[in-house]
């Protein structure tokens, strides 16, 4: 400024400059508040679309695990409704057929357990890999009566889980109706999905993530819900105001809620929900909203303090330049009189630039050169002054794509401002950072400047970055254990292959064991007829020698002669009785013999092979104070495997004896056959032994379960039985039994086997009937 400069005479003008930078001051402040509660509440609003996100990665896992499984039930009633639907097209199928169908079409996983068959009048039958088929009733399964109700109804139902009450495992029903081939309805099929299968899946999410993870229908009643509380399993929720939300909201979204499936002390928990394409069902993961936002909160406490300490720095720059006003006001005049005192104002303007805990800089925008920049802007990039002043930002590489700054350019001369404009940036030493940068443009003396303000945001991306990895690392972790679960079900595969193997040696060796003690006991037999037979040729030998001496010496007298011919004619008869007594021993074994080692599929009939049975398993009661008592119905021809019959019959007899009669008591057995329709036949064996205890009653036909262990017994007797009714004679087998009450055991079989005809074998029919009667 010149130094002859004149001073204005002129009446002081008004004093606005206090306002303006009191105002100024009260703008940065807001500016700063404003600016901090923007940043914790973007660092909110992200932090819970993480969340929602890693949720949604989690109920889509869960929806396609759900999906899978009732896609695979839906395969298994599809398959047997089909087969079902096959058999009945030419004829009328029965509910023994349906059940029959059932039980060789019952799952072996560890998922689909069961198949279950409900007839229109609501009669239940149950077969699973674990128990029998058997009848039971269905009070447990609440979706029976209106499906019985509406036979119209083509699609599948999803039941409220119950727990069974034969093995007491917790299941979910699938069920559909059934038809047969000509349209008549026939009831209700079912399966059962092991709830511990989502239960375990869901249990690992909870786990992993600290999460509650549930599966709900829509009509209100829950499935699974971890971590596990047996109030929830089946618990209606119908009546939530949640529920109704998800009915009528998209098909996955969110919401808050403090009650909806937790009873926690009331704390709001953020719930992702999708629901299941094609199911009334719905999953749910839900996170404790303070859990979530923890790591948030530390980060807007740190916030909050950066902001109270430059609120601070701002209020004693406030109070400085109160201060500092206070002197302009005084020497106003001077002031403007006063050149040296001007150039020391504008020092202490340039110094609030320099101080600002904001970075900022001065560019020129014609040739894109540093002008100014403040000690936060230096800091910020690692420059000293003298290295960034006078400098293009293309010779400091200030930005790490230049393509970049093309748009940032344009908007700022286009709208004369730029406002958080996301780009990366680098320092002297080549650090990149992701800044969000602000800039204006002023006019000038010395040409057209811009003021540039880059806020660093690295951290915040970083944390962005943090989560995309751990979403990343969750769907890594679901695929190993999808893949270790998958060798676990090949193992399971191989033990049961091997169990089996085991049970079909056991079997063969049970029936050899059998078939020695039928040699040993028919021997036995043998031994008397045949002794008698010895002692009474010798005798008609000596008798007739001396017979023969008498005659040839002249001695013979016609009371020796009448002697010789009445011990002769006895002898014979007795020899005869006795020889007739061994060949029926004989016909017995070789018929018992030969269908214990074949075990062919042959044709026989039914009274005459449970005789020979009965003569061959003589020996094993004759010496006990014990009966067994025939009540055998009309002849049935028979089409089937008599060595499987008559190894059942001599398990069910041995049985009665060691454990019935275990008591010594004189016991009485009843073997008793009746036709069933025209192709099926009953056959009944029963006791009045000790009976079966109540806990025993449903193990019989478990492997090696014996009340004898260690006595001589292995468990395999009835177990074997069982194998040989369902398996080799295509029947099923009931057991009826109480303390005290005796045993009885209830055996239907088809006249006729599946399958053809074995080679050789002779079928009754016109010559052969007479051939084998004539043989026998």
């Amino acid at each position: 400024m010149p130094e002859n400069r004149k001073i204005d005479p002129s009446p002081p003008r008004p004093r606005v400059v206090p306002a303006l930078y009191g105002g100024t001051a009260a703008l940065v402040l807001i500016l700063v508040i404003a600016n901090t509660w923007w940043s914790i509440d973007q660092d909110r609003h992200l932090t819970i679309r993480a969340e929602q996100a890693s949720g949604l990665v989690a109920v889509r896992l869960l929806d396609e695990h759900v999906t899978q499984t009732l896609h695979d039930a839906e395969r298994n009633l599809q398959t047997v409704a089909h087969a079902i639907e096959v058999r009945g097209r030419d004829h009328e199928v029965s509910d023994a057929e349906v059940r029959d169908i059932l039980t060789r079409a019952q799952p072996f996983n560890t998922i689909l357990k069961s198949l279950q068959f409900v007839n229109t009048h609501g009669v239940a039958s149950v077969s699973s890999i674990d128990y029998p088929a058997f009848q039971t009733d269905a009070d447990d399964r609440k979706y029976v009566p209106s499906m019985l109700a509406t036979p119209q109804r083509r699609e599948s139902v999803i039941g409220r889980p119950f727990q069974r009450f034969y093995d007491n495992e917790l299941i979910v029903p699938v069920a559909r109706n059934l038809y047969d081939g000509r349209g008549r309805y026939l009831g209700i099929i079912s399966t059962d999905i092991s709830v511990a299968y989502f239960s375990a899946v869901y249990a690992r999410v909870a786990k992993d993530s600290h999460a509650v993870v549930a599966l709900f229908s829509d009509s209100g009643f829950v499935i699974v819900r971890s971590p596990f509380n047996v109030r929830y399993l089946g618990m209606d929720i119908g009546t939530a105001p949640e529920l109704a939300m998800i009915a009528h909201g998209p098909t996955e979204g969110f919401f808050d809620s403090s009650r909806f499936l937790d009873d926690d002390n009331g704390s709001v928990s953020i719930h992702t929900y999708r629901k299941i394409p094609g199911y009334p069902i719905t999953v749910s993961y839900a996170r404790n909203r303070d859990d979530v936002l923890a790591a948030w909160r530390v980060r807007a406490r740190d916030r909050i303090l950066v902001a109270v300490a430059l609120v601070g720095l701002l209020a004693l720059l406030a109070r400085y330049l109160l201060l500092y006003l206070a002197r302009l006001r005084a020497a106003d005049a001077s002031l403007r009189a006063s050149d040296e005192k001007l150039r020391r104002s504008e020092a202490q303007f340039i110094d609030i630039f320099q101080y600002s805990p904001v970075p900022l800089a001065l560019i020129d925008i014609s040739n894109d050169r540093v002008v100014e920049a403040n000690g936060a802007y230096l800091r910020l990039f690692g420059y000293t002054r003298e290295e960034a002043l006078g400098k293009s930002v293309q010779e400091l590489k200030l930005w790490v794509d230049f393509n970049q700054r093309v748009p940032y350019i344009a908007q700022l001369r286009s709208e004369q401002f730029v406002e958080h404009f996301e780009a990366g940036l680098q320092n002297r030493h080549g650090v990149a950072l992701t800044c969000l940068l602000s800039a204006r443009i002023l006019a000038s003396s010395e040409g057209t400047l811009s003021v540039f303000s880059p806020i660093d945001i690295t951290h915040l991306r970083a944390i962005e970055h943090e989560i995309r990895i751990l979403n990343e690392q969750l769907e890594e972790r679901v695929r190993e254990r999808t893949e270790s679960l998958e060798k676990a079900n090949e193992e399971l595969r191989s033990t049961f292959t091997a169990l089996q193997q085991m049970q079909s040696d056991l079997l063969r060796a049970e029936k050899l064991a059998a078939l020695g003690a039928l040699v040993s006991g028919v021997a036995h037999e043998l031994n008397t007829p045949i002794g008698n037979s010895i002692t009474l040729a010798t005798t008609l030998e000596d008798e007739a020698m001396r017979a023969q001496r008498d005659f040839a010496g002249g001695t013979m007298r016609r009371s020796t002669l009448d002697h010789f011919l009445e011990t002769s004619r006895t002898g014979i008869t007795v020899l005869v009785r006795n020889l007739e007594r061994a060949a029926s021993l004989i016909v017995s074994f070789k018929q018992v013999a030969v269908a214990e080692s074949n075990d062919t599929r042959r044709c026989f009939e039914l009274n005459t092979a449970l005789r020979g049975v009965v003569d061959a398993l003589e020996p094993l009661y004759r010496d006990t104070p014990h009966a067994l008592q025939l009540d055998l119905g009309a002849p049935v021809e028979m089409e089937t495997y008599a060595g499987a019959l008559d190894q059942i019959l001599a398990n069910c007899l041995a049985n009665s004896i060691r454990h019935g009669f275990a008591n010594g008591h004189p016991g009485q057995m009843r073997l008793a056959t009746r036709r069933v329709g025209q192709d099926d036949v009953e056959i009944t064996f029963s006791d009045n032994g000790l009976g079966i205890a109540a806990n025993a009653i449903d193990r019989v036909f478990d492997p090696f379960f014996t009340t004898t262990l260690g006595q001589g017994s292995s468990g395999l007797g009835m177990h074997i039985v069982y194998n040989l009714v369902t398996g080799v004679l295509h029947g099923k087998i009931i057991v009826q039994s109480a303390p005290g009450q005796g045993t009885t055991i209830v055996i239907v079989i088809p006249i006729r086997a599946p399958g053809p005809l074995e080679d050789g074998a002779i079928p009754l029919t016109g010559k052969a009937n007479g051939a084998i009667a004539q043989q026998r």
